[in-house]
């Protein structure tokens, strides 16, 4: 059991007991593993967590907490935010590298969770916001970290006893001895396929994360729009931190992308000169062809998860004097709310990795 379940039961005014916590842990442990491979729970999770309304059916939730106590209080919204939310971290917390379900539901839940919480002001449960987010970090980093090249793999162990078995096999006077030294051969042979394997393995990890930076700094040092190829300071300033996050999800291949990806997108907004405006201004300064072909490409069904995107697309469909009411109406958000051009970018970035991980995995 998690050491502050209990602490996050009091943060929503909820005094626990030992025998309620320790029903309610198994059902967090069980809804935890439903939630690797399974991208959908992982959505209608956050949408629980943050208090937001169901896109999908809720009764497998529930029914994980029902399983370990048949008085479990189902309509207790306060106490279903606090599990949803252990549930995530849990599932954060479950991550092995060595296994690809785990790594991905990690970068889902943390990525659902950040992007997201714009939509909620006053969280009482911001202290697990923040552990998904530390955790979702010490995933990343562990992606993204250099594998040992070890070139001993690729030694001659297995050639010299090749060798050696092969001078025998012309002296075998039948088929046991032929068998037995035909045996060792193969054995050397298929032993020198693995150790070339994990070796290749490693050099591509590496060679894969290398292309990526170097694609990246390419594209920071020609201060330049890819989509529409033009310099940043050519473009509204206005526009640039929803354009240049888009563009720096677009080149993130691997995992979440650099650590120092805020770092990044705040050299490109203030060499633009951006400053501090509404969501609304941010929005309308994307040309309309831009914000078109980007609403074109988000997966709507999660954009209730993407409050950003949810804007874009809302003004790919309409006009930039009228998506404001359809976005407030579908969001909770006010278009006027004012952000600064770090946060707004950091958080375009987010939605955008978000929204193409679900994407791949659905092709």
């Amino acid at each position: 059991m998690h050491k502050n379940f209990g602490e996050w039961y009091r943060l929503v005014s909820i005094e626990p007991n030992g025998d309620s916590l320790t029903r309610r842990w198994a059902g967090v442990e069980e809804w935890a593993s439903t939630l690797r491979g399974d991208d959908n729970s992982i959505m209608e999770t956050v949408r629980i967590f943050h208090g937001l309304h169901a896109k999908s059916s809720r009764d497998a939730f529930l029914e994980a907490f029902r399983k370990h106590d048949p008085a479990f209080p189902q309509r207790n919204e306060l106490e279903l935010r606090v599990l949803a939310g252990a549930s995530l971290v849990a599932c954060v917390h479950r991550s092995n590298g060595d296994e690809d379900d785990g790594v991905h539901a990690a970068f889902v839940v943390g990525l659902a969770v950040g992007a997201s919480s714009l939509r909620v002001t006053g969280h009482q449960l911001t202290e697990v916001i923040d552990e998904v987010l530390t955790c979702l970090q010490t995933v990343a980093r562990d992606q993204r970290r250099r594998a040992l090249f070890d070139t001993s793999l690729l030694g001659t162990k297995a050639d010299t006893a090749a060798l050696e078995a092969m001078k025998q096999i012309s002296s075998a006077s039948d088929w046991s001895q032929l068998r037995m030294h035909v045996a060792p051969v193969l054995q050397s042979l298929l032993d020198e396929t693995r150790r070339s394997e994990r070796a290749l393995a490693a050099a591509a990890h590496n060679l894969r994360r290398v292309n990526e930076e170097n694609d990246i700094l390419w594209w920071l040092e020609g201060a330049c729009s890819r989509d529409l190829k033009k310099p940043w300071s050519a473009l509204s300033k206005d526009a640039v931190p929803l354009i240049a996050a888009k563009e720096l999800a677009d080149l993130t291949d691997v995992a979440l992308g650099p650590q120092d990806a805020a770092a990044l997108l705040h050299r490109v907004v203030t060499n633009a000169r951006c400053k501090e405006t509404s969501i609304q201004v941010y929005v309308n300064a994307a040309s309309e062809e831009w914000a078109s072909t980007r609403g074109a490409e988000m997966e709507e069904g999660v954009l209730d998860l993407a409050p950003l995107s949810l804007a874009l697309s809302h003004r790919g469909k309409t006009t930039s004097s009228s998506w404001q009411q359809y976005f407030e109406a579908s969001s909770g958000v006010r278009a006027a709310t004012s952000l600064a051009p770090d946060r707004v970018a950091l958080q375009m970035y987010h939605e955008a990795v978000l929204l193409r991980t679900l994407a791949d995995t659905e092709n």
